[in-house]
């Protein structure tokens, strides 16, 4: 069989194999990460290709360790994890599970597709208006109870509001989650998960003073019952009664508390409307003292699930050209890059003045 000259030593300019992979990559991801691979890293030894690309890489590192769940509580093992992290590198934990040896506990390999999304999260284009500033985004449905079994809600999942946290991430901007709802948090985002609108406007209302801005996408129930049972509410032969009361309005509040001047902050909304789509969204934007509002047409169902979506971002000049119709994730894209050339003709503009 002839000799391979990409594959042999005798080559007369052979590559360096580790140093050429260290600078081809945008990120190195170790999947699965294994305790012995943890130990080398963490201690600087190069004894084989990958150990040696390691410390040759100037590219963002992510690990994703997979061991017996006594390996990797193990005080060594959990050490060079931290030692790691303290060289910059990224981690995605291990999940609770059966794992290889048969027993089951802490050391499975996060889902494929979580490890995916972290690898996203760590090799994505950064984007300058938005990167480094805190940013608040509330997502999904509220849920407000009747009695133990019975609650009042919509029919809002929070996929649009979640793909908008992890677009913003990707773009470079720390990321503060508030969401209602069943769905998983994105990788890398600080989450603090609410069922009722007063839960959500407690935890919107302590973080909102340390954000430079908001996007609101959560779908937020104007009403809640009056009464909650303690028990079961029993059938009964008579008329029945449901009295309601208005919760509060959380993007109202926000927009009175909003910062204004050289440190102020941006309020994003949405407007969710079934007739007079536009004058509905800019009545909304004076009102609630936002920067823009994005509104959508829900008339017969529309917009909700994973149907695709069109937003029309409104702002002070009026309407703007439509984005979309798209899947909700890439529908997270481009409205965030849209927000961001915004943010950044808003700061040129303020330079020049």
């Amino acid at each position: 069989m002839g000799a391979n000259p990409d594959q042999n030593e005798w080559r007369p300019n052979p590559r360096v194999e580790h140093i050429e992979l260290a600078r081809w990559a945008d990120v190195v991801a170790v999947a699965p990460a294994t305790a012995n691979m943890l130990g080398q890293a963490a201690n600087g030894l190069a004894g084989d290709l990958l150990a040696t690309l390691l410390l040759a890489t100037k590219a963002p590192i992510l690990w994703a360790p997979a061991m017996n769940a006594a390996m990797w509580e193990h005080p060594a093992v959990q050490a060079n994890f931290e030692r790691l992290k303290s060289f910059g590198h990224k981690m995605i934990e291990p999940s609770m599970g059966m794992l290889a040896c048969g027993e089951e506990g802490a050391g499975k390999l996060a889902d494929i597709e979580d490890i995916a999304d972290a690898i996203r999260a760590v090799g994505s284009e950064r984007l300058p208006s938005l990167t480094g500033k805190k940013v608040l985004v509330t997502a999904g449905p509220t849920r407000e109870d009747l009695d133990p079994v019975r609650l009042l809600t919509n029919r809002s999942t929070g996929e649009m509001g979640i793909e908008i946290a992890r677009a913003l991430r990707d773009a470079g901007a720390e990321v503060h989650l508030v969401v209602g709802g069943d769905l998983a948090a994105p990788y890398g985002i600080e989450t603090a998960r609410v069922r009722t609108a007063e839960a959500m406007m407690a935890a919107c209302s302590a973080l909102w003073p340390g954000m430079d801005g908001c996007i609101a996408a959560a779908a937020v129930a104007d009403q809640r019952p009056q009464e909650i049972a303690l028990e079961k509410v029993k059938k009964g032969d008579g008329p029945e009664n449901l009295v309601l009361v208005r919760t509060q309005d959380i993007l109202l509040n926000l927009g009175m508390q909003k910062r204004v001047g050289q440190k102020g902050q941006w309020l994003v909304g949405f407007a969710a409307e079934s007739e007079h789509h536009l004058e509905n969204a800019s009545a909304k934007l004076a009102k609630k003292k936002l920067d823009a509002v994005f509104v959508n047409d829900i008339s017969t169902g529309k917009a909700f699930g994973h149907q695709d979506n069109t937003l029309t971002p409104v702002i002070a000049e009026g309407p703007q050209a439509p984005l979309g119709p798209l899947p909700k994730g890439q529908l997270a894209q481009a409205l965030v890059v849209w927000w961001a050339e915004w943010l950044g003709s808003k700061y040129r503009a303020s330079d020049e003045h």
